[in-house]
């Protein structure tokens, strides 16, 4: 019963989600993307991410994929016990990557916005991520984590 219960669940949050998305594209002004157009690959991809439905549905897979690989972690629906380390590690795997990646943005963009030139923000996005892995490192040398 309470896989059931888990599954429903899980799909509803999928339902709402795009139900979320929809209703909020719905009434705004819509232009071809033209991606097979002139220029390289980097003006492609930047010019598709300033567009919020790239970021619209980038989320929505994103949360499909995190959703899918915790049912298939906890939900008990008798997967062998490879599928379930896997899809633990893709949960773990993909917690991190976000993590790190607004950490770093953030910091990125922080640094920008006052001024410093594009080298001096890494800089200090990769101090922080610096900072945040002997954090990290300390918890577990201290028995936190």
């Amino acid at each position: 019963m309470a896989q059931t219960m888990l599954l429903v669940s899980f799909l509803l949050g999928i339902g709402l989600v795009v139900g979320l998305v929809v209703l909020l594209t719905r009434g705004r002004y819509h232009h071809s993307a033209d991606l097979a157009g002139s220029g390289n690959l980097a003006q492609r991809l930047g010019r598709a991410t300033r567009k919020p439905a790239v970021w619209a549905a980038t989320f929505v897979l994103l949360t499909l994929l995190a959703g899918g690989a915790t049912v298939l972690a906890v939900g008990g629906y008798g997967v062998s016990t490879d599928v379930s380390a896997g899809a633990t590690t893709l949960l773990a795997t993909l917690g991190t990557v976000l993590v790190v990646g607004y950490v770093f943005y953030g910091t990125f963009v922080a640094a920008r916005a006052r001024g410093l030139h594009a080298a001096q923000a890494a800089a200090f996005g990769s101090w922080a991520l610096g900072l945040l892995v002997l954090v990290a490192v300390a918890a577990s040398l201290l028995g936190f984590a």
